[in-house]
């Protein structure tokens, strides 16, 4: 007998006058979108079956920028200098968060109701160099490329002329890729080797010290593979079936409904409407364990429970959001705050307790954000982890009295230890096979593979499980939305205005590339440069798409290949998916 075709899964999309979404209906209830006058979203609210509502608000100052956002777990309020940068932040608890720069918008400190954070000092470049965590300071530096060559971690007592106590360098090949890491202390040195194919796929680590190699094999669209002999592993349309001593089924959607594994048992996987996962039930030696999930409006996890067949609790997390980064934990009547690095998901410091009680630690992260040591103000560790390539631990060492869990990982995702997958904002990631469990949410915009993290971890991050840095949507599309990343246009909007392509607004489907706003405001400068290298004004546009796509293209080359930042090969995708825009407007 054929197969019952699954049931479909429907959204009903409603629009007003204006073509702004005002409200959508699934089978789990009803969302609905309030703008204001300049199409700012100022409220959403989700109406479950049953009459429950959830809802989020914001405000905005004359010039956009956000001033407060209103959720279940109070109220956020901002404040700005004026150059737009932002100098506080109110939480729901009413602490303060306040931001100190320097020039034009260089982050100087961090802190907290007046306690110090960081401090930071920068070079001629406005690179950090210097970093202050409690007793310990970091000292960074760089290489002629703008490579991070090294990292030196003392205790502020120590004499600067004694060997720091923590020292590491790292290694790249011409492609940019991190081919070393050479990891110094007082006890023991660490070495790493890394090594990749010609697309830039890791396919090979070693550890000195610790004697761990690890290798990796690919199919022709990315799918890891349990080695290189033919038929190592089975996929079917980019969904890994087996891989070592795991099983994975998928439903009709492409979404892992089950697993198998020697560590984990059984585990099966429901979703709601949106995709997003709401239950996990596992069994295992005879014993059952429930985890179930919820969302906001805007689907950030605000709560994860766990129970037994019985019902029984046995835990329960509630979340809090700045914007798509996680803000504050609660947990066993504790509450963490995480404080993160500058327009970045890596995370700084977290800050345990509250008022007289509270704790601040600090973080110590690879070079992709990957925690690897959390210390305390006077430098003392209570924390530390060791990972495979693909961000597995393999071994956590905490004191005794640290009872708190440290569970960030890679940027923007979060380890759900009754589980074992990385809750990565808008999708899960499998650590035991290093890609998401559900297809991408933006579809093809987001790669080829629906499924794939990224070619290598040691150079790449997705925070959203949607749209990496560097990489290419047209302006205004769901990629470039709600990530902490801003829209860079390769053929200006102002050109597309004098050539009477775009009227008045931004031309949707440009083609833009992802960028932090401080590599934004990087290529920008680099543009302004060029530009005045021809004799023109910064708003002065050439007659040709293809003069404007060159100086663009150079410009984004100056700035962020030669940095590093990204990829030639991005940059090269920029470029053609520009080229082919003018050519269609006919305009190049």
């Amino acid at each position: 007998m054929p197969e019952t075709p699954p049931a479909p899964i429907v959204h009903r999309l409603e629009r007003d006058a204006l073509g702004r979404l005002v409200a959508k209906t699934t089978d789990d209830g009803r969302t609905d979108y309030s703008y204001d006058a300049v199409d700012q979203l100022t409220a959403v609210t989700f109406t479950d079956l049953q009459g429950n509502a959830q809802a989020l608000g914001f405000a905005y100052d004359a010039v956009g920028q956000l001033l407060a956002e209103q959720s279940a777990a109070g109220k956020l309020q901002h404040h700005y200098d004026e150059l737009g940068n932002l100098i506080q932040t109110q939480l729901p608890d009413g602490r303060w968060l306040n931001r100190l720069y320097y020039g034009s918008g260089h982050l100087h400190q961090i802190n907290l109701d007046g306690q110090v954070i960081s401090d930071f000092e920068r070079d001629r470049l406005h690179r950090e160099v210097l970093r202050t965590q409690g007793q310990l300071s970091t000292r960074s530096e760089y290489d002629r490329s703008g490579r991070l060559r090294s990292r030196q971690r003392r205790l502020n007592s120590q004499p600067s002329l004694m060997p720091a106590a923590t020292q590491k360098q790292f290694e790249y090949d011409p492609a940019d890729n991190l081919i070393g890491k050479l990891d110094q202390q007082t006890t023991a040195q660490h070495r790493q080797l890394l090594h990749y194919d010609a697309t830039g796929r890791i396919i090979a680590s070693q550890d000195s010290l610790h004697g761990q190699r690890e290798t990796f094999a690919y199919d022709a669209a990315a799918n890891l593979l349990d080695g290189p002999q033919a038929g190592a592993g089975l996929v079917v349309h980019n969904k890994l079936l087996t891989y070592q001593d795991k099983r994975y089924r998928y439903d009709a959607f492409g979404r892992m409904v089950e697993k198998r594994s020697a560590k984990r048992g059984v585990q099966r996987f429901a979703y709601d409407a949106e995709s997003r996962l709401v239950e996990v039930r596992s069994q295992k030696d005879g014993r059952e364990t429930v985890v179930k999930m919820t969302y906001d409006p805007l689907g950030r996890r605000t709560a994860k429970t766990e129970h037994d067949s019985q019902g029984y609790p046995l835990g329960e997390s509630r979340f809090d959001w700045e914007g798509m980064r996680l803000l504050q934990e609660h947990r066993h009547s504790q509450t963490s705050l995480y404080i993160y690095e500058e327009d970045s998901y890596a995370p700084l410091a977290r800050v345990d307790g509250a008022n007289k009680h509270q704790s601040v630690r600090y973080y110590h992260n690879d070079l992709n954000g990957l925690p690897e040591q959390l210390t305390e103000t006077d430098g003392v560790t209570v924390w530390q982890a060791r990972y495979q390539v693909w961000g597995n631990t393999v071994q956590e060492v905490r004191e005794a009295y640290f009872i708190e869990e440290q569970n960030l990982r890679f940027q923007g995702q979060y380890l759900d230890r009754e589980i074992g997958l990385h809750y990565n904002t808008f999708r899960f990631y499998d650590p035991d096979v290093g890609r998401f469990t559900t297809p991408d949410p933006i579809g093809l915009a987001g790669g080829d593979n629906l499924y794939q993290y990224a070619p290598n971890t040691s150079g790449w991050i997705d925070p959203l499980g949607l749209l990496k840095e560097g990489e290419v949507a047209g302006y205004g599309a769901k990629a470039h939305k709600n990530d902490g990343l801003e829209a860079h246009e390769i053929v200006r909007n102002k050109f597309l205005e004098e050539k009477g392509i775009a009227k008045g607004r931004r031309y949707k489907g440009n083609p833009s590339i992802a960028l932090s706003p401080e590599h934004h405001d990087m290529v920008h400068a680099e543009e302004n440069r060029l530009r005045r290298a021809r004799g023109m004004g910064p708003n002065q546009m050439l007659k040709r798409g293809k003069l404007e796509i060159r100086i663009m293209s150079q410009a984004i080359h100056n700035s962020l290949v030669k940095t590093g930042i990204i990829t030639q090969q991005q940059a090269r995708t920029a470029r053609r998916s520009a080229t082919s825009f003018a050519k269609r407007k006919g305009c190049f």
